[in-house]
């Protein structure tokens, strides 16, 4: 089902390297700037490919759909957009997120009222968008935890 909030967001699809399903992304879109009266602007799309896709399937995925190929994978929205493992990128970057954030606030001179609030308000949500996409670990919970009660 497409929603019409479609365009309000960049969006991601995921798909096999296959023709079918890229034909199935091609129509989708199609579709889609049929119905809002909105052009999917091609020159913005691109692909990303696991490293088991062959050369091959690459080119005819990209001729196909008239896109590039990602030639790095930088943040979006604070988040990395591919990662191989999970647990090292992301949530180190949450913990160094909080540990900055606390790491400013010492040099402060802040009432122990004061304090709570800076970490209610900002070092405890800082993790909240991380822990929309993804389930955070418990260790790196308990490392938020220990930093939040150290200061």
């Amino acid at each position: 089902m497409i929603s019409h909030l479609f365009f309000t967001d960049d969006r991601q699809l995921f798909a096999r390297a296959n023709s079918k399903e890229v034909d199935c992304i091609m129509k989708t879109l199609k579709k889609y700037q049929d119905s809002s009266g909105q052009m999917v602007s091609l020159d913005k799309l691109e692909a990303s490919f696991r490293q088991n896709v062959c050369d091959e399937e690459k080119e005819m995925i990209r001729n196909w759909m008239g896109v590039k190929t990602v030639t790095s994978h930088a943040k979006y929205l604070g988040l990395p957009v591919m990662f191989r493992n999970i647990k090292k990128d992301v949530f180190a970057l949450v913990i160094e997120m909080v540990w900055k954030k606390i790491k400013g606030w010492n040099e402060k001179f802040l009432s122990r009222a004061g304090k709570e609030v800076s970490i209610k308000v900002v070092a405890q949500a800082i993790p909240s968008y991380i822990m929309s996409c993804y389930k955070l670990l418990k260790s790196c919970c308990h490392e938020i935890e220990a930093m939040l009660a150290k200061f």
